[in-house]
């Protein structure tokens, strides 16, 4: 992009937030970069960078992050973002259990509170969300004014604009109920909500090393299942927001769909139990007991994944798959392991650097993908489009006018 001259004053104010913009989000995403780097990489004059990077330092949105040496010419000092200028929350809301965490720019974990108890009603469950909210704040030090937002991750509920009735049991309270809006009116910060496998699958595309895997499929099984779809590394949302709800495809034999054998629930059944007594704790114990209606359920449950796996690689043609979920992780592997061997695809390729299918790395994808949207729908523009309903009509960002 080259500079221009506008002579019109809304038009002058326009380009230097314009400008500020691409300077922030070059080095939350690529830095520590020199004034040089910043110059070449996004078209800008010299002397104007010099102003907009001083600017962003005098705010301390950006910081020094040492100097060049060794380098022929003047030593140049490098900038990055100040890991400190801006925070967010991430909230993950799963029947009987309530994750949040407070995390800094860089997605650094700064303080996290765990809760326990009844969710099946949404406004009693939100005015927890409010009290955890305040003690991540009080524990981190960190003030409202900080704050960037808040990513809200549930499970898709039930919605009165389907056609076809999908019922979950335990949450059917929370139909017709607005958590975003109730939940901004209470702490009057922006609030984003994403499914559990979308926001897992964020995640994981935001913190894996070296942001290597940019096409993938992550499996996410829960009291229902899902898929989070990264594709080109952007979430692929679909045009309802429900991109990913293979749980409502018909099961192989045509006896139901998905969700029945794929989930906490197929588990319940399994064992004949409430489905509220499946902790990781107890599931864990069982799995290592190898108790013989576990075990059957495994059985079932790769087989349907052996299914799943191939349709997601011939509609997506991804780098991988990914199973992640409320489940422990010694089941989760032990679900990959059955599924092998897959059904022929043409992602069967003879020289792959990832397997075809492998249990998701990071553990609390949910609740850190919460955490990572508010930062990263305001510096990524191409993050920003899929979310901005949810914020407001403007495109304005924390950090136009500081």
């Amino acid at each position: 992009m080259s500079e221009h001259d506008v002579p019109d004053g809304a038009g002058q104010a326009f380009s230097r937030i314009y400008n500020r913009r691409l300077v922030f989000e070059l080095l939350h995403q690529n830095g520590p970069l020199s004034r040089v780097d910043i110059a070449q990489r996004v078209g800008l004059k010299p002397q104007t960078i010099s102003g907009i990077t001083r600017e962003l330092l005098d705010q301390g949105l950006i910081r020094e992050a040492g100097r060049s040496t060794g380098l022929r010419g003047q030593p140049q000092t490098y900038l990055a973002p100040n890991p400190e200028a801006g925070y967010a929350i991430g909230i993950h809301v799963d029947r009987g259990r309530i994750s949040a965490v407070l995390g800094d720019l860089l997605l650094n974990i700064v303080a996290r509170v765990d809760w326990s108890g009844d969710t099946s009603d949404p406004v009693a469950t939100m005015s927890v969300i409010v009290g955890m909210v305040g003690q991540l704040m009080t524990g981190s030090g960190v003030k409202q004014e900080g704050l960037w937002g808040l990513g809200l991750v549930l499970p898709t509920l039930n919605a009165d604009k389907y056609e076809v009735e999908m019922r979950m049991p335990g949450w059917e309270k929370w139909r017709g109920f607005d958590p975003v809006t109730d939940l901004a009116d209470r702490l009057k910060i922006p609030v984003l909500m994403e499914n559990d496998a979308t926001a897992a699958a964020v995640g994981t595309l935001l913190h894996q090393s070296g942001g290597s895997m940019r096409n993938f499929v992550l499996v996410y099984i829960g009291y229902g299942i899902g898929a989070g779809i990264v594709a080109d590394a952007m979430p692929m949302k679909g045009v309802h927001g429900n991109a990913g709800e293979f749980g409502l495809l018909p099961a192989p034999g045509g006896k139901g769909v998905i969700d029945d054998l794929l989930s906490l629930h197929a588990i319940a059944q399994q064992l004949e139990v409430p489905v509220k007594e499946l902790t990781p704790e107890i599931l864990s114990e069982l799995h290592r007991r190898r108790d013989t209606r576990l075990m059957h359920w495994l059985e079932d449950a790769a087989a349907t994944l052996r299914y799943l796996v191939s349709i997601m690689e011939t509609a997506f043609d991804p780098e991988t798959v990914l199973l992640g979920g409320a489940l422990p992780e010694t089941i989760l592997s032990a679900l990959v392991e059955r599924s092998y061997p897959l059904l022929p695809s043409l992602c069967a390729i003879r020289e792959r650097d990832l397997p075809r299918f492998s249990v998701v790395e990071l553990a609390d994808g949910p609740v850190i993908g919460g955490m990572s949207l508010p930062i990263f729908v305001n510096t990524r523009s191409d993050f920003r489009h899929l979310y901005i309903r949810h914020l407001t009509a403007s495109d304005e960002r924390p950090f136009d006018h500081r």
